[in-house]
């Protein structure tokens, strides 16, 4: 996680309670292994699909060779000869059958490490609501433990409610009523 994304969550009051907690540190640590895997995996299907490549065109001059000798064999008194070229893949002494089976590991450790952080997730979830159930019975608990919000009810603030100043009554003052105005987030 780079600074300026730490440093926004640890300002946020809610983020906070779960940042450094053992749970999440050890989902951290899966995840970066995750990365790591995933760039190996990149790498592996990069080096697949060159090879592949290699032996499609090998192949396609092969089957083009297999159907010129067909045509020649069928003329009468045409020569047999076929032109094979061998397939890069198989010449190689590793072939696609140790690739495949690296990239067939990758993956399954790669959903190894999904299913623990999952379970790693529903713990910390579960520890989460039974260990740290805290009362809140008021706004002002609330914001004392979670924070204020940023956006204040001011009448400027369109997204927000806001009580309006009492209306002014032609030649009594003001009146007593308060006017609320909904704001967007709450119509």
């Amino acid at each position: 996680m780079d600074e300026w994304s730490l440093k926004k969550r640890q300002e946020d009051k809610i983020c906070a309670l779960g940042l450094n907690s053992p749970g999440a540190q050890k989902i951290k640590a899966i995840n970066s292994r995750r990365a790591e895997l995933l760039r190996e995996q990149k790498a592996l299907a990069r080096g697949l699909r060159r090879s592949v490549g290699e032996d499609i065109v090998v192949q396609r001059s092969n089957v083009k060779a297999q159907q010129v000798a067909v045509k020649k064999s069928r003329q009468m008194f045409g020569s047999m000869d076929s032109h094979r070229k061998p397939i890069p893949s198989e010449e190689a002494s590793e072939g696609l059958t140790h690739t495949l089976q690296t990239v067939l590991r990758v993956s399954q450790e790669l959903e190894s490490l999904q299913k623990e952080v999952q379970q790693l997730e529903k713990a910390e979830k579960a520890e989460q609501q039974k260990g740290t159930q805290v009362k809140v019975n008021s706004l002002n608990d609330w914001f004392g433990r979670y924070g204020e919000p940023k956006r204040q009810s001011q009448p400027v603030e369109m997204a927000r409610s806001c009580i309006m100043k009492p209306r002014r009554l032609p030649f009594l003052g003001t009146s007593n009523a308060v006017t609320l105005r909904k704001g967007h987030l709450i119509k």
